[in-house]
Parts: C-alpha cells; structure tokens; sequence
C-alpha cells in the first residue's frame, strides 16, 4: 500500500504535497511522509521539490505548534539527507552526516521540548535511585549522566528514523526507476576505519567520559548499526539464504536488540578493518 502511495506521488508534483501533507497530518505516520518526501528530491533534486517540500511540511509545522516537534524534525531531517545523498552519491558519506545532524538535535532538543524533558528525566532519576538504593557509590557515579544520556537516547532514535525514512526512499526510488540499484548500493556499505575505530574507542571508555559526550555516543553508533545490518544483507545475499532469514534478523533485533546491537557494531568494526565481505566474496568465486 505505502509503495503504492509512493508511486502515486511520483506521478506529478500534487499528487506528492497531497500524499506528504496527508501522511504528515496523521499520527504515528510522520515517518511516511518523511520517506515520500525524500523520495520527490532524490527524484528531482531539491530545486524542483522544494514546492512539495514546502507545501507537503506544513502540518509538520503545526504539530510543532501544537509542541510536537518530532515530524518536522525527521521529515527536514529526512529531505536534508536526500539532498547529501543525491549530490554526494555516496551513502557512507550521508551516514556520517546523519551523525552529524543527530548531534545537533541532540542539542536542540532541551529547547525545543525543555518541560518533557525534564519530567521524563525526574521520573528516570526517581526509578534509578529506588533500584540502586542498595549501591549509593554507583548511583552517585552515573546521576550527572541520566539526563544527557537520556537525551542522546531520543535524540538516536530520531536519527535512526531520518536515516530509515531515507534508506526507504531511496529503496522505492531504485524500485521504480533503477531495479536492482539500492541493494548494490546499501550491501557494499563500508564505513571509514578512522570512524568505526574512534566510536568504538569511545565506547569502550565510555564510562570515564564527561556526561555531555557520554550522550552523544547513542547517536554516533548509528552508522555502525547501518553498515553491520547491510553485512547481514550481503552475506544472505552471497549464500543465497533466502528473505526468511533477513524477517528472522529483524525479528532478533526487535527481540534482543542491545545484544543485536553490540553484534552489529563488532561486526561493523570489523568489516572496516579487514573488509569481510571482499574475502567472503573471493572464497564464493
């Protein structure tokens, strides 16, 4: 039905601010109209789309009055990316931006949602101070970074979902247009050694890192996320493992995800230093 839509929207320029402004206007699928809108730049480039942009965004606008600022987050989010994306045409790159982006809502957000914010972060203190009472010296040791992690946490999920509504774009656009186009592209998704090295290290000296950096880490582990789900892709691919095995990742991911998570970025890591899948695909040959 969504490529349906998509298609549709494709047809000329109105029939893109309808599906964008009617897919942004409903609750819960902001992250459609998103997806549509930059499939209309990836198509045309932001010139010609920046009517349907304008246009299509305006109920993102009024939720944001309403003090929803999530829609028009992700679908600007979403349309900046298309734009990296169309005039780099490299997705490694446009990764990487997103990180970039994530950071900057990460410090956007206290002002754009100061009061939820805050209620969620005195709600989270509450609960951790009740399971730790029993370890004070812990508790005391991670307070200062409730709150910035808790940020972070919203701030990836949010990037997480401008990177998905551009990687949906982008499926449709090969779908319509380039058969065969996306999956070339996402399954040799490969991330710089330098960047994959210096998350990881991050990571893993996590603890002693200020709480404002300790908040930012959520957000850039996201590429690493990416680039390990598109080995997954291109080793079902290789081994010819069928669909099924892919529904049963996801499956995983929904059911264990921190664990899927810390697989995902080992591997992720590990295919940029020694590019697995190059030597997965010569031992195939």
């Amino acid at each position: 039905m969504f490529k349906a839509l998509a298609k549709w929207s494709m047809d000329k320029p109105l029939n893109a601010i309808i599906a964008i402004a009617g897919s942004l206007l409903v609750p819960f699928l902001f992250w459609l109209g998103a997806a549509l809108m930059a499939l209309s730049i990836l198509r045309h480039g932001a010139k010609e789309a920046a009517n349907v942009v304008l246009w299509g965004s305006l109920p993102a606008f009024a939720w944001l009055a309403m003090g929803d600022s999530t829609p028009l987050i992700t679908a600007l989010g979403a349309s900046t990316l298309a734009i990296i994306l169309r005039s780099s045409i490299d997705l490694r790159l446009t990764l990487l931006s997103a990180s970039g982006m994530g950071v900057l809502i990460y410090f956007a957000l206290p002002l754009l949602m100061p009061e939820v914010l805050a209620e969620v972060q005195k709600q989270s203190e509450v609960m951790l101070a009740e399971a730790l009472k029993d370890n004070l010296e812990l508790w005391h040791s991670i307070q200062p970074k409730v709150g910035p992690l808790m940020i972070g946490a919203l701030a990836a999920v949010q990037t997480m979902v401008m990177v998905l509504c551009l990687l949906l774009a982008r499926w449709w656009q090969a779908a319509f247009y380039n058969p065969g186009g996306y999956s070339e592209e996402f399954h040799s998704l490969r991330l710089p050694v330098g960047y994959a090295v210096s998350v990881v290290l991050l990571l893993v000296f996590g603890s002693n890192l200020p709480p404002l950096i300790s908040g930012i880490l959520p957000i850039l582990i996201i590429p690493l996320v990416v680039a390990g789900a598109s080995f997954v892709h291109k080793l079902v691919e290789m081994k010819n493992l069928g669909g099924q095995w892919l529904v049963a990742f996801y499956i995983s991911v929904f059911l264990f995800g921190p664990y899927l998570f810390t697989l995902l970025i080992f591997v992720s890591l590990i295919d940029s230093l020694i590019d697995i899948r190059g030597r997965l695909k010569d031992t195939v040959d």
